[in-house]
Parts: structure tokens; C-alpha cells; sequence
């Protein structure tokens, strides 16, 4: 079982993603709940599993509770919602959940005409397709295909756009969705939760925690910032109030 990651690791993580494209930042953090950390092997994994790898860090380090805020949508009241990480935990997909050996689900289909053979995003599609680029979802669409009967130099896009709820069917993991309830209105709708975009922001801010007393006990103390990791956060803590007062 992977280690908890040091705070010296979390600085590593954090400065590794700063200038990362949401979904690389995702498998670098997913990675780093792994024994052996490889990126390039967890992007061959379903999205399910790359989710459950980013569960796996965010309860080692942070707990299985994710508090979440989000606006209802007919009325506007502002909700807090805390979350287990067990409810988020995704239904397996070619494989044990979140474990190294785990592939992407196949599965064929009769749409429009073409008799379709198609497999599960990975991260490692998401990762090369801008989110933002005309046709995008198409384009990821197409990346999972392995065999159209008959063959044809590309699908039409009414085809491809019937395939694409399809992939959620193969991999019911690859996207995590809350139903909600508003205690306001009594209105009841679906969020979609971004598992990596929620670890990342714990690691932000943990990470900007630990600079920030790197900075201080830096300038009471003139120490490193090695100095200050070298130290428990119960002496840290007992440092930086002494230096306060």
C-alpha cells in the first residue's frame, strides 16, 4: 500500500501542477497515490479507475469527508454538502477499481446503420483532447473506437454523438454525479463533481499552508525550508506562536 505522502511530496505535487492542463494535473495526482508512481501508466487506465486512485490520495491525506458548495439552480440558495469518498467510489471497469493492472471496458453496438466496437475513455484521451476545441467530444468519441462494420473513413456525427452517452454507460465511473436536494425550494437537480479539480484544491491550499510557515519561521528564525520540513507541525505550530508573541 502506498505511503501517505510527505509534506515535502505535497510541495512536489503542487509545484509539479501549477502550470499543468487540468486533465494532466489529474493523472500526475492520481499517479502519486500509486506504489510506483507513473504517469504515463495511469493514463492508459479507464476514468473510473483514475478516479479512484484520486479518492484514494485525497482519504490518505485529507480524510474520506469532501465538503462541497454549490447554488441551487431554482431558487439560488447556497448549499454546503459534505460527501464520503466511499459514496464517489466508482463501479469497477475491466478491472479491480484503482488498481495499476485495470483496462478499459469494450463493448459493440448497432447505431445508424454501422455495427460499432468501442472501449472506455482513459485519461490518457482526455489528456490529448482540448476541452475547449471545436468538436471536441466527437474527437474523444472517435479515439475509442475499435472497429466499424462497414468500414467507413470516419462515422457521421449523428452516429458519433449517439455513441457518446454510450461511453458513460461502459464506464459508470468515469463521472461523478450528486443528486441534491434544496432545503430552501425543495427542488431536486444532478451536480456533476470534478474529483480531481476538488483533490487539487486541497492540495493548493495545504501546500500554500506549508510555504506560508516555510516563510515565517524563514524570517523569525533564519531557517531553510528544509530546516522547517525537518520539524513536526506540533513543534511548528509551537515555533510560530512563539515567534508571534
Amino acid at each position: 500500500m502506498p505511503r501517505r505522502p510527505t509534506e515535502a511530496d505535497v510541495l512536489a505535487l503542487w509545484e509539479g501542477g501549477l502550470d499543468s492542463a487540468p486533465a494532466t494535473r489529474a493523472l500526475l495526482i492520481a499517479s502519486s497515490a500509486t506504489a510506483s508512481p507513473d504517469e504515463e501508466a495511469v493514463a492508459d487506465l479507464p476514468l473510473s479507475a483514475v478516479n479512484s486512485l484520486l479518492l484514494d490520495l485525497r482519504c490518505r491525506m485529507f480524510g474520506d469527508a469532501l465538503p462541497c458548495t454549490t447554488d441551487c439552480p431554482a431558487c439560488g440558495e447556497s448549499l454546503d454538502v459534505t460527501v464520503a469518498a466511499e459514496e464517489l467510489r466508482p463501479a469497477p471497469a475491466g478491472g479491480r477499481t484503482g488498481e495499476a493492472h485495470a483496462v478499459p471496458a469494450t463493448a459493440t453496438s448497432t447505431t445508424g446503420g454501422f455495427t460499432i466496437t468501442y472501449r472506455a475513455l482513459t485519461g490518457r484521451d482526455v489528456r490529448a483532447v482540448d476541452p475547449a476545441a471545436p468538436g471536441a467530444r466527437r474527437t474523444l468519441v472517435r479515439r475509442c473506437l475499435l472497429g466499424v462494420s462497414p468500414p467507413v473513413d470516419d462515422l457521421p456525427d449523428e452516429v458519433l454523438d449517439a455513441l457518446a452517452p454510450l461511453l458513460a454507460e461502459l464506464d459508470p465511473g468515469a463521472d461523478t454525479v450528486l443528486t441534491l436536494d434544496c432545503p430552501q425550494c425543495e427542488h431536486r437537480w444532478q451536480a456533476a463533481l470534478d474529483i480531481a479539480d476538488h483533490v487539487w484544491t486541497d492540495v493548493s491550499a495545504y501546500a500554500r499552508g506549508v510555504l506560508h510557515d516555510v516563510h515565517s519561521l524563514a524570517r523569525a528564525y533564519g531557517w531553510s525550508e528544509a530546516d522547517v520540513l525537518a520539524v513536526s507541525p506540533a513543534r511548528r505550530r509551537f515555533y510560530l506562536e512563539a515567534s508571534a508573541g
